[in-house]
């Protein structure tokens, strides 16, 4: 009797990428480029403890620059030594995380955040389990969380395999110009779009920004 060989485990981009090939060639094109720069970084959930940093951050990158959103993330990250958790964010000053390039909307954010999690009314671990809309409702409760900021994420810190964020104007203009649409086509044109790549809408998202990042508009 044969042993029977190990099961190969394909990697999610070239598993998004054969689906593309038949549901859509014109993103599946695009993403030749990009295969093995979109493979590296890290393609699991992050775990508990790596959660709420996560989130912190992504409430610190709102309508900034990546260059200006890092230079404050880097100083919060500093002046909590590292342990950017509830409990330490809510024992900082107000006038300290102002000091570290926070505005005060993003600061009454990440407090309203931390005494989310504290008073137990948001679980991040729990999120996982949830439908995407269930996860994006239990996140953008807390004052200053946004459909966006949920929904990134979703995508980039929970690795949730199929988000299409629709508000995202760099996906849009990214479809836009991929598919030669006229800009500020209504949302139901791009979810008409994103269907086609269920299940993998999220690494579709992620070709569509490595597009736009690469053609520069």
């Amino acid at each position: 009797m044969k042993a029977s060989l190990p099961a190969v485990h394909m990697h999610p981009v070239d598993e998004a990428l054969l689906h593309f090939k038949k549901a859509d060639r014109t993103l599946y094109l695009a993403a030749l480029p990009h295969k093995e720069s979109l493979k590296q970084g890290t393609w699991t959930a992050a775990k508990g403890t790596d959660r709420f940093p996560a989130l912190v951050r992504s409430v610190v990158s709102q309508q900034l620059s990546i260059k200006a959103a890092d230079a404050i993330w880097l100083r919060v990250h500093r002046h909590l030594k590292g342990e950017v958790t509830p409990q330490k964010v809510l024992q900082t000053r107000e006038k300290t995380l102002r000091a570290q390039g926070l505005s005060g909307a993003k600061i009454k954010t990440i407090q309203e955040l931390s005494r989310a999690i504290l008073e137990k009314r948001l679980s991040l671990t729990s999120l996982s389990r949830m439908h995407k809309e269930e996860a994006v409702a239990s996140l953008t409760q807390v004052w200053g969380i946004g459909r966006w900021t949920a929904e990134m994420f979703l995508i980039f810190t929970l690795n949730r395999p199929d988000v299409f964020s629709s508000g995202d104007l760099g996906l849009r203009r990214s479809l836009e110009k991929l598919y030669d649409l006229e800009v500020d086509v209504p949302v139901s044109v791009l979810e008409s779009y994103a269907q086609h790549w269920s299940p993998y809408r999220s690494i579709a998202c992620r070709i569509l920004w490595a597009v736009r990042d690469s053609a520069n508009y």
